[in-house]
């Protein structure tokens, strides 16, 4: 039986083939006039190469095809994108494809996230699309909204915008895990209701009888839940977990390793002089394999790529047969995102189940 161009029903079930992000080059900077700002982003952006390199290896390794993107855009320190009512001078190098692509069974759907810097970010993904789509897959973009700088979810649902982020999103079968859009959580977030309602309305009307289960909090999903296998799943509270998934062994990880408050108070301010050196200077060894995330890659069921160690983690995933395989992200942080926002699983072996009620698969 030939393989679908894309089959992607799961978190879990073994992976075959998947979209690795890439960074902008190193010399991104190399323009710049400060010397200092060109050194410590060279430096950022050649050790973000080489471990995201090391990842290709290990997943090819393992017999895994990776796909990567086009960098259509670089950083001159003038406007990249200058549009009627936008312009963007430090667009987003598709580095998480998980934040804008949601694969999900046959079908590869694209997302708005509402930042100007990423409006035309799935373009970096665009020949594989089309390669997939030759192939047979389905390939769906949501609506392009008019999207400027600066400007809020709020303003965003008042204006009627259909915007979400693929991230927001978790797969298990014949059911999908959504985060909380703005309306639902003015604080964490992301997209509108009107996006999330549109996934919904496009994925069902494909894929009829899937069920929709919210996430009691909003942000990307990925960061809250990791479902490691049928009856496994891991996160940093327990709160978050839909009642339908109670009955799965949780591993509640505690969140114990604090970033420094002015970390916390500058984060995402990412090409500022300032910020980049405090953090090579200081912020970076808080960061390093320390830190566990919940933010992890399922290789299959028994399989997963986490970044940092968690004695207490590991030991209840090797309990039920999961190894844990430790990759180092050094700038993890600085970029905001771990594995499984630099990955977007395009194929994985088998097919869509009931892995709530049916006790066949849990």
């Amino acid at each position: 039986m030939t393989t679908p161009a894309v089959n992607a029903w799961t978190e879990f079930q073994p992976l075959k083939k998947v979209i690795l992000g890439a960074p902008f080059p190193p010399e991104t900077f190399d323009w710049h006039k400060d010397p200092e700002t060109r050194d410590t982003m060279r430096q950022i952006f050649t050790e973000t190469q080489e471990d995201i390199e090391v990842l290709a290896k290990l997943l090819e390794d393992r017999g895994i095809e990776v796909l990567r993107p086009k960098n259509i855009f670089t950083i001159t320190g003038d406007e990249q994108i200058q549009l009627p009512w936008m312009s963007c001078g430090f667009p987003n190098h598709p580095l998480m494809p998980r934040d804008t692509l949601m694969p999900y069974g046959n079908s590869v759907f694209e997302c708005f996230t509402g930042g100007d810097n990423r409006y035309f970010e799935n373009l970096a993904y665009y020949d594989h699309m089309v390669e997939l789509y030759k192939s047979g897959a389905d390939w769906l973009s949501m609506p392009g909204a008019m999207v400027r700088g600066g400007i809020g979810y709020d303003t965003y649902s008042a204006e009627q915008k259909v915007l979400y982020h693929a991230a927001n999103m978790i797969k298990c079968g014949d059911t999908i895990l959504f985060s909380q859009a703005w309306e639902e959580d003015n604080k964490k977030g992301k997209g509108t209701l009107l996006g999330k309602e549109w996934m919904q309305r496009e994925i069902s009307q494909r894929y009829p009888g899937t069920k929709f289960l919210d996430i009691k909090t909003g942000g990307h999903a990925d960061g809250k839940i990791a479902l490691l296998r049928p009856g496994v799943l891991m996160t940093w509270n327990k709160k978050w977990v839909p009642e339908e998934f109670k009955n799965w062994d949780i591993i509640e990880v505690d969140d114990d390793h604090e970033m420094p408050q002015d970390f916390l108070d500058t984060r995402k301010r990412r090409y500022y002089k300032e910020y980049v050196q405090k953090w090579l200077g200081h912020w970076v060894g808080y960061a390093d394999e320390s830190v566990f995330d919940v933010n992890v890659l399922s290789l299959d069921e028994n399989t997963v790529i986490c970044t940092g160690r968690n004695d207490d983690a590991f030991r209840r995933m090797e309990a039920h047969g999961i190894e844990p395989i430790v990759w180092r992200f050094r700038h993890q942080y600085f970029w905001d995102g771990g594995i499984h926002c630099l990955t977007s699983d395009l194929v994985r072996e088998g097919g869509c189940h009931d892995y709530i009620t049916n006790k066949k698969y849990i």
